[in-house]
């Protein structure tokens, strides 16, 4: 009892609770994390009954988060600069030490800590006098672990450079060209599902892209592709948006794709041809039962192929579908099950046990709430995705006897 009156009698701007303790309403103060080390939730929301669910789905009962009761509490924190109190500081660090108990990529003080320009461009629909353009976009993507450090997948050193170098080329592109930079700041203003999204898929493309060897101008224009793959939904109401979403209506990918290809049309580095057919084959499937065209196999293209496979996977453990989610090893299952149905398997294969999380030696959230590491496989060349692991209690467990059917 003391303990908790201790967490809770600091500013009333800010308040450690544990997640079974929060309450619709209140606004969470900074980004909770997916196992696999991607956004699940972004900083300043305001929590829902499902939002709690959906968190609660995903992590264990003992995660620690920071919520403001209000509005007027975030406004005064920012304006304050609250969030460089100690105490506040020293929060952090506590939701820091829960987060890697679980979460497959550790996270940092540095992903959860910003200067007050941004933290004020990031509360924009909460403090509307502050431009849209004082987000720093260099610290919006270094903000989420797994687009930091996904070259840690990667086997060599070379490649693992190659990584770091890409990625602030492609940040660089954005930057540079005033029509790009315009069209990603429409993303950020329009849905933050949309944004996370967004780089949750170019990180997984590009670690498939550097992993395939592509060169150095195809590896952007992969970066490109994804970033930008879903920004017609830019230019249509936001309902209309909500209801794909729900019931992911033909219709409404129809009309995004028509929005993209004018917008294309306004931006020349976005007609380059992959680009354009990586973003429209996306909805394809290798047995031709997809979207647009009903291509099939090698009908479709590279880009498209790595797109459908990182946006599938994404939207399966994010929960965009007004559900909440799944953990990443229910989503590579799925994705295996269909390999060479709907995805291509040389690429799924890539995905999964060259730049994903199936490696001997890797340590892997294997449940909800706990971890295990790679020690073996029952069956590697067709279940790859389901190793034998031992936990932390030195519990050995195969998870290929576990799901197989």
């Amino acid at each position: 009892m003391i303990e908790v009156e201790l967490k809770n009698a600091g500013s009333e701007n800010y308040i450690l609770k544990n997640i079974n303790d929060v309450l619709p309403g209140e606004i969470i103060l900074h980004p909770i994390y997916r196992q696999d080390g991607l956004v699940l939730i972004n900083r300043f929301k305001t929590l829902t009954y499902d939002l709690i669910r959906k968190i609660k789905n995903h992590m264990s009962d003992n995660i620690s988060v920071m919520v403001t009761p209000s509005t007027d509490n975030l406004i005064k924190l920012i304006s304050n600069k609250e969030f460089k109190d100690s105490k506040y500081l020293a929060y952090l660090n506590e939701i820091i030490n829960t987060f890697n108990k679980t979460i497959s990529y550790p996270i940092s003080i540095e992903s959860l800590v910003y200067e007050s320009n941004y933290l004020i461009a990031e509360s924009k629909e909460l403090l509307s006098d502050f431009a849209l353009k004082e987000v720093d976009i260099y610290k919006l993507f270094y903000s989420i672990p797994f687009f930091v450090s996904f070259e840690t997948n990667l086997e060599s050193r070379r490649l693992q450079k190659r990584a770091k170098e890409i990625k602030t080329r492609l940040i660089d592109t954005i930057l540079n060209n005033n029509n790009l930079y315009q069209l990603f700041l429409s993303i950020i203003k329009y849905k933050d599902i949309l944004l996370l999204h967004s780089i949750n898929t170019t990180s997984f493309s590009l670690m498939i892209g550097l992993t395939l060897e592509l060169d150095d101008d195809d590896l952007i224009n992969l970066g490109i592709s994804a970033l930008f793959s879903d920004v017609g939904f830019t230019r249509i109401p936001k309902k209309l948006f909500e209801l794909y979403l729900r019931e992911k209506k033909e219709t409404v990918v129809t009309q995004q794709m028509e929005i993209f290809m004018k917008i294309a049309h306004e931006i020349p580095i976005l007609r380059n041809e992959k680009i354009i057919y990586g973003i429209l084959d996306r909805y394809e499937y290798i047995n031709g039962t997809g979207l647009l065209k009903k291509k099939k196999g090698n009908e479709i293209s590279l880009f498209g192929k790595i797109l459908s496979i990182s946006q599938a996977y994404d939207k399966m453990v994010g929960g965009y579908s007004f559900n909440d989610g799944i953990m990443p090893n229910e989503a590579i299952n799925k994705l295996w099950n269909n390999r060479d149905i709907k995805f291509d398997s040389n690429i799924l294969t890539i995905f999964i046990y060259r730049t994903s999380f199936y490696k001997l030696g890797q340590t892997i959230t294997f449940d909800k709430d706990k971890k295990g590491k790679i020690i073996g496989f029952s069956d590697f060349l067709n279940a790859p995705n389901l190793p034998i692991v031992v936990n932390t209690d030195g519990k050995i467990i195969n998870l290929y006897k576990r799901y197989r059917k």
